[in-house]
């Protein structure tokens, strides 16, 4: 089973993370496949790309069940990293309009996953939640530096230290995303969506992008390699393991 797949039509790229068994947790083999399908996009010359979960998941984040089975954790989660923020950068860089679908839950990596993209449509009945504290962890992916600019130092300090979640509602006021949609609604919603986005002049809406871009992600790569540092660092503690085993006891 392929743990990302990918459809193009008309000039829709559209991309599913596929272990709804795992609600769609990050392991090394999605994210590498998440990264490949976007260059897969770019290739083709899309001009509006979808990412979303199945099973009405978008993503409960990275595979903890990979980090506590690792023997070397902090080069799995080096590497895992590296693939997420080479997504990241690629959602940013593309001349394309990347819409994130949320439904059920964006965790952790999920969440960073979703600030990246240009628009947001979410599930009403969708939670986000920074998660990483949880297990020891920094943020990556970019949701320490695409969070806090979006809502604030004081904002970003309280979703990440106290790790509680977000509701839609919440979440589209503080400008994390852009639609709530009851949840029958939610594929018309996509479909109106994209074809109000295809009637647009793509060559000015890759400049838009791109100004944005200047506005708004400087330091982007740059912050994206420190997570990376970080986390890695910090999966290589022992500390990292304990917290994972008392996560699991939990469950």
């Amino acid at each position: 089973m392929d743990v990302v797949t990918e459809a193009y039509r008309d000039g829709v790229f559209s991309l599913t993370l596929n272990r709804p068994e795992k609600k769609n947790a990050m392991s090394f083999e999605l994210l590498e496949a998440l990264h490949h399908g976007l260059k897969n996009a770019e290739t083709q010359g899309a001009s509006i790309i979808v990412v979303r979960g199945a099973g009405k998941t978008f993503s409960s984040g990275g595979d903890v069940i990979e980090f506590r089975d690792s023997a070397e954790p902090a080069i799995q989660v080096d590497g895992m990293a590296d693939y997420l923020n080479r997504s990241i950068s690629l959602i940013r860089s593309i001349p394309a309009i990347v819409i994130a679908v949320v439904e059920g839950l964006a965790v952790g990596a999920g969440m960073s996953l979703a600030l990246a993209a240009d628009l947001t449509l979410a599930e009403a009945k969708a939670v986000m939640n920074m998660g990483y504290r949880r297990i020891g962890l920094t943020p990556d992916g970019g949701g320490s530096i695409l969070l806090p600019r979006l809502v604030g130092m004081k904002r970003f300090n309280e979703l990440y230290f106290l790790s509680r979640n977000v509701t839609m509602e919440e979440a589209k006021e503080m400008g994390l995303i852009n639609f709530v949609v009851e949840e029958g609604d939610l594929e018309e919603e996509l479909a109106t969506l994209i074809e109000e986005l295809k009637a647009l002049p793509m060559e000015t809406t890759r400049k838009a992008k791109e100004l944005v871009n200047l506005s708004f992600m400087s330091g982007l790569g740059s912050h994206l390699d420190r997570e990376r540092l970080y986390v890695s660092e910090f999966s290589a503690e022992p500390a990292f393991q304990e917290r994972l085993k008392k996560l699991f006891k939990k469950g």
